[in-house]
């Protein structure tokens, strides 16, 4: 399965007046990650407008916080104003977004996320049961996959999510900027542009190439200026190793709006994946 990457700028709330405004089209965005199996979202840094500072932590903060499962939202996140409208936004209602379940249902190598407290000198994770699990590892005060052994006594233990079947959400990170990200990354990259060619048109090629590397980063402009614009105010410009493709030819509006691009862009990629 192809390991998939999304990289964002972090001026793609620009447009966004409000907090609610802001937090719908992060809803959006999040949705769409979720819908296509997306493991990771990065968010660069665009130089080419000034954005609000506190988009950029508005924007990881809601995203992570609709990545983690419900019964664990309050224990990891305080009342803030980032915040303030995020139980209006429509679930995301993944896998790893289990139930609230009897202790006695657990199953035994079961593998739920958690939220690791520290009581009476002893390590316990929180993982959606009636009662605090016994943690096998060190990461207190933090949010963490384990696998449940379910024998004379339920221990829980670390795993990665490279190691389970399935899909486990998303992860979150901050890039310095788009050319820093493009010269770092080891994946396939797919910059995705109005300017670009035909993705239909090279696709065969293209696929080939991310069957042999097995990891796949899209790359999204912002909604004011598009990838080529953003390198040129990094001094940098569209490589020719650089799949610098159009997914949305003969386009029937003026602009394909930034969420829209993410969802139709993943389900057109979707589908040759999974072909």
């Amino acid at each position: 399965m192809t390991n998939l990457s999304i990289a964002i700028p972090d001026s793609c709330l620009i447009e966004s007046q409000t907090i609610l405004d802001k937090s719908y089209k992060i809803s959006q965005i999040s949705r769409s990650c979720s819908i296509f199996c997306v493991n990771k979202i990065i968010i660069y840094h665009d130089s080419s407008v000034k954005a609000e500072n506190m988009d950029k932590k508005i924007l990881k903060t809601i995203l992570e916080y609709l990545d983690t499962p419900p019964y664990l939202r309050k224990k990891i996140y305080p009342k803030m104003w980032i915040l303030k409208h995020a139980g209006i936004l429509p679930p995301i209602k993944s896998p790893h977004h289990k139930a609230l379940i009897d202790i006695k249902k657990i199953r035994n190598q079961e593998i739920r996320f958690g939220f690791v407290v520290k009581q009476n000198d002893s390590l316990y994770v929180d993982v959606g049961l009636e009662k605090l699990i016994k943690y096998k590892g060190n990461q207190l005060g933090k949010k963490v996959l384990v696998k449940i052994t379910n024998n004379a006594q339920l221990l829980a233990e670390d795993i990665s999510k490279e190691n389970v079947d399935g899909y486990w959400g998303y992860d979150v990170q901050f890039a310095d900027s788009l050319s820093a990200l493009l010269e770092n990354t080891e994946s396939e990259v797919l910059m995705t542009s109005v300017e670009g060619s035909q993705f239909t048109r090279h696709v065969n090629d293209f696929m080939s190439k991310i069957k042999a590397s097995k990891n796949l980063l899209v790359v999204f402009g912002g909604p004011k200026f598009g990838l080529r614009k953003i390198l040129e105010c990094e001094s940098k410009k569209i490589s020719s190793s650089n799949n610098f493709m159009n997914m949305f030819p003969m386009q029937g509006t003026q602009t394909v709006r930034f969420e829209e691009a993410i969802l139709g862009t993943l389900s057109i990629i979707n589908n040759y994946l999974h072909a």
